[in-house]
């Protein structure tokens, strides 16, 4: 094993607007490793950086935020701990953000150390100088482990305009200057997402935006998206498409500022090729849970929640798992149910592809179409929440004023979406039965 050993300085962004150092982020040949600071574990007012860290009192926080051998702090495959991971992409855009870094797509310290300045939340990661020498948090437990750490590794500076935002379809981070959108942004955190169509759905982004729209109608909480022409954005390549989708970040402050956000994958400690969870009743039972327990507002968003769920079954959104649904930290400490994100009907791709493809999305929707009033109450139960009358009031009402709204605003959307969200309205799906 190489004694050379590499680390990055973490820090969360405050509501205040400062950088506030928090621990570091060290690899040692195959070993990744978070260190955090002695003064964030004893700070009972700590901003949270997961609640995946947050134990059932302050002691049991400080335990865990200082533990030796705990798999939220430390793994021995070069992988980093769950909630590291889901800060990276997938896809194309891990492709790309590894071919900006010159590193393999495997190499999640290189891959986060790149991206550093641009993720998702107010979480910063950078490079310390190596003249600095080994920070004490680093060096004492690798010592403890018996490991003979001799010398700092060389670690390049971020990527100047590299971001990095979980997901599959191909997208980039970038400000807003007038009307144009660019990501070229020297070195500031982007405020936007574009999203890009693909060959193989080009009215993706169409189908994206139309869900905005039917989600909006309902009165739910949604990130702000646009259309926009592709002129209206530089990018850094060529793309063979007349409109992308704009969403403005809502871990981003209309002054700068980060707040940071969390998604329910990295609160459960799933990792991103376990984003579709175990089974619907257990992860929504249980991000219901965690609602109820930990929001700053657990009866809005308990009530949020319950609607966001009906309403992704009537527009066919087989696609909300674990990674789609996140906390917010207004205040930098308590949780609150972010704005509906990646929302898309997915049902609407079924018949344009081979029926082997999507299998994972038709299975939840084969359990989706059937999933019935008395299905809901089971889970209500189960998450053991209160009010759970009138959570199924407000849901059969969200059902009957997407009967009444959504024929409208269907008349814009692609074609394949109208009839794919018109079929569950009439009676597709056991709700509307």
């Amino acid at each position: 094993m190489s004694t050379f050993i590499r680390y990055l300085r973490m820090y969360l962004h405050t509501v205040e607007g400062s950088k506030r150092p928090v621990g570091y982020l060290s690899q040692y040949g195959d070993i990744l490793r978070v260190s955090f600071d002695r003064d964030y574990i004893d700070d009972p007012r700590r901003p949270t950086l997961s609640l995946s860290y947050r134990g059932a009192d302050d002691a049991a926080t400080r335990a865990i935020l200082s533990a030796a051998r705990d798999a939220r702090l430390t793994r021995s495959d070069g992988k980093w701990p769950a909630y590291f991971q889901n800060l990276l992409p997938e896809g194309h855009n891990r492709e790309r953000l590894a071919r900006e870094r010159g590193c393999s797509t495997d190499d999640e310290f290189e891959l986060l150390a790149a991206a550093g300045h641009d993720l998702m939340g107010a979480l910063e990661v950078e490079p310390v100088p190596a003249e600095e020498g080994i920070p004490d948090a680093v060096r004492l437990w690798h010592t403890a482990m018996g490991l003979d750490v001799l010398e700092p590794g060389f670690v390049e500076t971020p990527v100047e305009d590299a971001a990095s935002i979980p997901g599959v379809v191909t997208k980039f981070s970038a400000v807003q200057e007038g009307r144009r959108y660019t990501v070229r942004r020297s070195g500031a955190a982007g405020s936007h997402i574009l999203k890009l169509p693909s060959t193989r759905h080009p009215d993706l982004v169409a189908n994206e935006f139309a869900a905005y729209q039917l989600a909006r109608a309902l009165g739910l909480n949604c990130a702000e998206a646009e259309l926009i022409p592709r002129t209206a954005a530089e990018l850094p390549e060529h793309v063979p498409f007349d409109e992308i989708l704009a969403v403005r970040r809502f871990d981003r402050l209309p002054d700068g500022r980060r707040q940071h956000m969390e998604e329910f994958a990295q609160i459960f400690g799933y990792e991103p090729r376990h984003k579709y969870g175990k089974n619907l009743f257990d992860d929504y039972s249980a991000m219901l849970r965690v609602i109820d327990r930990l929001s700053a507002d657990p009866a809005r968003d308990a009530q949020e929640f319950v609607n966001r769920f009906v309403a992704f079954i009537l527009m066919g959104n087989t696609d909300a798992h674990l990674k789609n649904w996140a906390m917010t930290y207004p205040n930098g400490i308590d949780p609150v149910l972010a704005p509906v994100y990646d929302a898309v009907c997915i049902t609407a791709f079924f018949d344009v592809v081979p029926p082997t493809d999507y299998g994972v999305n038709r299975a939840i929707d084969a359990r989706l179409k059937v999933f019935s009033w008395e299905d809901l109450e089971a889970l209500l139960r189960l998450a053991r929440v209160p009010r759970a009358s009138r959570l199924m009031q407000q849901a059969r009402a969200t059902v009957k004023r997407a009967q009444q709204a959504w024929p409208s605003l269907l008349e814009s959307a692609p074609e394949s979406m109208r009839r794919a969200v018109t079929e569950r309205l009439k009676g597709g799906v056991a709700l509307t039965q």
